[in-house]
């Protein structure tokens, strides 16, 4: 695998890790429990980085198939990707950002669906990133409802930064439901 691929998906398999480590403690009573109206629930956020991430590889497969028909040339860089996408700061979670409509995730989704569907989309991305092996990525480029035009490999970033900014939202939520339940628990 050339360099700068291979840089993508070991620290998308990093971010992976760090998601299910996360996820791994998590009691599955607590993972379907908002901590307010306005907040998701873990499961809501495991659902909503799935379906990010099914979109994202039908984008890089429909955007490897154009680059295959229309010639862009093979990759020649070894320089990393890491840092560019750092002007959006996407894992400060400090920010809140709405989510379009299509990635809303539908309400009450157990846990276990919604680690499922992670690990489905998590292998069409890789699929889909694996069958341009080769290609220069940085050539290929699509727009982002945010951050612009950004090209593949970025596109992968984004879902790994994306999946460790959810992750921090995660353990604030379930530290929240936990206080919560604490709360509610009867004194004995």
């Amino acid at each position: 695998m050339q360099p700068r691929l291979a840089e993508l998906v070991s620290y998308m398999d990093q971010s992976r890790d760090r998601l299910l480590a996360a996820v791994s403690r998590i009691n599955p009573t607590f993972a379907t429990v908002r901590p307010n109206k306005d907040a998701w629930s873990v499961a809501d956020n495991l659902t909503h980085l799935a379906l990010v991430e099914e979109g994202v590889a039908r984008l890089v497969a429909k955007s490897v198939d154009w680059a295959k028909a229309h010639g862009i040339g093979p990759e020649t860089s070894h320089e990393s990707i890491m840092s560019s996408l750092d002007e959006f700061a996407l894992t400060t979670a400090d920010v809140k950002m709405k989510a379009p409509g299509m990635v809303i995730p539908p309400p009450d989704q157990p846990m276990d669906t919604s680690l499922a569907a992670l690990q489905s989309s998590r292998s069409r991305l890789k699929d889909a990133l694996m069958s341009g092996e080769g290609l220069n990525f940085s050539q290929i480029k699509r727009a982002h409802p945010v951050f612009g035009e950004i090209d593949l490999y970025q596109w992968g970033l984004f879902v790994a930064q994306h999946e460790d900014r959810h992750r921090a939202q995660i353990e604030r939520t379930l530290t929240e439901v936990t206080e919560l339940a604490a709360e509610c628990a009867p004194i004995v």
